[in-house]
């Protein structure tokens, strides 16, 4: 059976592993060093002949890029060689599964397991992209998971040719639904490209959906235009800081969103150990925020500080200053008495205080009294007093006036008598019955699935209610729609009797 495939260089070709539009996938034996291989050879039959020679080159030096990555979620590449004019890169082989076939399976990850998989995917784009290095096709399909757990990111370095060539050649290679916006615009990525295609991962285990869905026309246009439904109206079991993260995960400017991989990790292991996130606005402004921001709170206490001692000062300022005015003020009222007790003898020392203390009420008696008289005159008006009568007079007649006004134009607008006897009144058309069941329960994510009679009968947020057969009646909110099937969360825990359970809609 090794024979049977044939040799490339030292290679025994044992099974094929893959097939894709870019290579085939084998697994292979080193006759040298006797160990199990995976070889990915290019295809030669996807490219023009005046192409070939361009991607063969694109090819060696992309695996050259990523042959100088050592990382524990990276896969190790070993050699690279021609064979036939076709070039082929030697991997680790790796024993697991993709985590494409698990969410196509319908596999629902708990939330630890999505944490694990995102901070090892972020850990090796970290690494990568320090090196240098940008993925530029990071989905489901170029992650592997190995039986213990661990997370392995392959076709580093295979990317760029896929983005780059098959466009031109007409063959697709991964999917739309993870590409960033500078991607489908043609400007230059970089690794904040890879950090958008994270975050559309860890919407898809989260969510259970892809956030951007449909025909490669139509994702590229919600990639570029929409945002996509928050994580937690999909899955209320979520903490609300997964759509802060999300949010800006999946920003359509590079620059609003996570700066680095490492970032990107931080703020997911934060909110997976139930920390709560700086305020929106701060967290998906600041681009420059590292979570947890311990270093931020000493600018603010040294501002605060500062506008104390200020308030302080102030207040310490106004204070002295009224303690120089009432020290001012005081003096006279008790200055007469020793004044009247040590002046018999000198007279002239209390001439001026009987002289001070006389202008004081001199000038307000004579002004008061003028005012008083002043008005006198103003006083002539008493003799209008006839008028004002005039007035009510006149508010009467205008008031009578707009009465009989009003009373016309009310006889004006009553209907006859018996105007609408010989109408015969037409039964509203009747609408579209409903009917739906409850035909399973999702406990794992707390939904009551339920089948439609006709589909879009129903739309996310619509209010349903679920009759048992003992006539206990349940209301839910639907929260997911897929063909005739609608997931809807009931008020209250989920129980077996819901099963069979008839539905109408509020």
């Amino acid at each position: 059976m090794a024979d049977s495939l044939g040799t490339i260089g030292k290679y025994q070709l044992r099974r094929q592993l893959g097939r894709g539009a870019m290579g085939v996938v084998y697994e292979a034996f080193d006759t040298v060093i006797e160990r199990a291989v995976a070889l990915k050879l290019l295809r030669t039959d996807v490219f023009a002949a005046e192409q070939l020679a361009d991607v063969g080159v694109r090819f060696k030096r992309e695996a050259h890029s990523a042959g100088k990555l050592s990382h524990p979620n990276i896969v190790t590449i070993f050699d690279y060689g021609e064979h036939e004019g076709a070039p082929f890169i030697v991997m680790d082989l790796m024993v697991g599964q993709e985590l494409a076939r698990r969410l196509e399976a319908g596999a629902r990850l708990p939330l630890t397991e999505t944490v694990k998989i995102i901070t090892d995917l972020l850990a090796a784009l970290a690494y990568a992209h320090e090196s240098g290095v940008v993925h530029r096709d990071i989905k489901p399909s170029n992650l592997f998971l190995l039986r213990d757990g661990t997370v392995k990111v392959v076709d580093f370095g295979v990317a760029r040719i896929e983005s780059s060539e098959l466009t031109e050649t007409g063959a697709i290679l991964g999917t739309p639904a993870y590409m960033s916006p500078e991607q489908f615009l043609g400007l230059p990525v970089d690794g904040r490209s890879d950090l958008f295609s994270v975050g559309i991962i860890l919407y898809h285990l989260l969510t259970g959906d892809r956030p951007f869905s449909g025909s490669p026309t139509t994702i590229m246009q919600k990639v570029l235009r929409q945002d996509p439904i928050e994580p937690t109206a999909l899955n209320p079991t979520l903490a609300p800081d997964w759509d802060t993260v999300i949010k800006r995960a999946l920003a359509k400017k590079p620059e609003q969103r996570f700066q680095s991989a490492r970032q990107f990790a931080d703020a997911v292991r934060f909110v997976a150990e139930g920390r709560a996130l700086p305020k929106a606005p701060e967290f998906l402004n600041d681009a420059t925020v590292q979570v947890p921001p311990t270093p931020k709170p000493e600018a603010p206490a040294r501002k605060s500080r500062s506008w104390i001692f200020a308030i302080v000062g102030a207040v310490a300022a106004a204070a002295a200053a009224a303690g120089t005015a009432v020290y001012v003020m005081r003096p006279q009222p008790p200055a007469p008495a020793p004044v009247a007790a040590l002046a018999p003898p000198p007279a002239p020392k209390p001439a001026p205080v009987v002289e001070i203390s006389k202008p004081a009420p001199v000038p307000e008696t004579p002004k008061p009294e003028p005012v008083v008289e002043a008005p006198k005159p103003a006083a002539r008006p008493e003799p209008a007093a006839p008028p004002p009568a005039a007035k009510e007079r006149l508010k009467q007649k205008m008031a009578e006036k707009k009465a009989a006004r009003q009373a016309e134009r009310q006889k004006l607008l009553e209907p006859p008598p018996m105007a609408y006897v010989d109408e015969p009144r037409r039964p509203a058309p009747a609408g579209p019955s409903f009917r739906a069941k409850v035909v399973s329960l999702d406990r794992s994510w707390g939904f009551a699935v339920v089948e439609l009679a006709e589909r879009g009968s129903v739309k996310v947020g619509d209010r349903l209610t679920a009759t048992v057969a003992s006539g206990r009646r349940v209301d839910m909110v639907v929260r997911r729609i897929s063909g005739n099937l609608a997931s809807a969360i009931p008020e209250g825990r989920l129980s077996d009797d819901l099963v069979g359970a008839s539905v109408t809609r509020n």
